[in-house]
């Protein structure tokens, strides 16, 4: 059974060849709308079934619900999202490679959660993103900087003044595609975590040059993933399974989860 998916930044198809080679192809039906299409690898070196989906944030992309539906559905419990960042702390660069272990909730216009007519969704954003995934790729990916990440929408982008007030909030990163997914994961019991390159400046810098820095980290990246699946357990030990077990002992939602709406 396929346990973890994906959120890939663009990426040349090929540069996913370490991941396995594809088995299946699917479109996934969600309350939320059509996901995918999602392609499936066979990772003979980390012993395990990949969903891999393309994902970049726009006013446009596909309902952040139906994403986090459609991997319950598919049997994943671990979601991984491998995102192109901001760089709004004056100490990153194009090409840093960075770990979120806190975020900012900048987002207007995202749903916030699955349970609009239940109190279901009270869960505790403490840790922010999934540690089991997060532990595994500080151990395979030590480059990788702990930062705090602000979650926005697009399609413009920060103005100076916003970049600095971010700044100040203590936000280290910008970007478009873990907010309201890391939350939306934990309310459907699964595990979220992310890496993150960083591939621009915030507004009130200089413009980011660099030949390759970008290609360079995303490859670095790709060739630790089976590493970083490797490292998982099986079952998960970080309890992400059972967020929801106090709702379902008092009755506030049913044992079958395509019913938790």
């Amino acid at each position: 059974m396929p346990h973890l998916l994906i959120l890939a930044m663009p990426v040349p198809p090929m540069a996913l060849e370490v991941l396995g080679a594809i088995v299946e192809e699917r479109v996934v039906d969600t309350p939320y709308g059509v996901v995918g299409p999602l392609a499936r690898r066979s990772c003979s070196t980390c012993d395990a079934d990949l969903w891999i989906l393309p994902y970049f944030g726009s006013p446009t992309r596909t309902d952040p619900r139906a994403t986090i539906w459609a991997a319950k559905d598919l049997g994943v419990q671990r979601v991984l999202a491998m995102e192109s960042m901001v760089g709004l702390d004056h100490a990153l660069t194009r090409g840093d490679i960075v770990l979120p272990t806190d975020y900012i909730d900048w987002t207007k216009h995202q749903p916030t959660t699955f349970f609009e007519r239940i109190g279901a969704g009270y869960i505790s954003q403490k840790p922010p993103f999934c540690p089991d995934i997060s532990a595994a790729i500080r151990a395979n990916l030590n480059v990788a900087r702990p930062v705090v990440y602000l979650g926005d929408e697009g399609p413009r982008h920060e103005t100076a003044a916003e970049a600095r007030m971010f700044l100040k909030w203590g936000a280290q990163v910008r970007g478009l595609n873990l907010v309201p997914e890391t939350y939306l994961a934990k309310e459907l019991e699964l595990c979220f975590a992310a890496v993150g390159i960083v591939t621009a400046h915030g507004a009130d810098r200089e413009r980011a040059h660099g030949k390759g820095a970008v290609r360079i980290a995303t490859r670095q990246v790709l060739d630790a993933l089976p590493h970083i699946f490797a490292h998982l357990s099986a079952p998960p030990t970080c309890g992400c399974n059972h967020l929801q077990d106090g709702a379902r002992r008092r009755g506030v939602l049913s044992e079958n989860w395509k019913d938790w709406q």
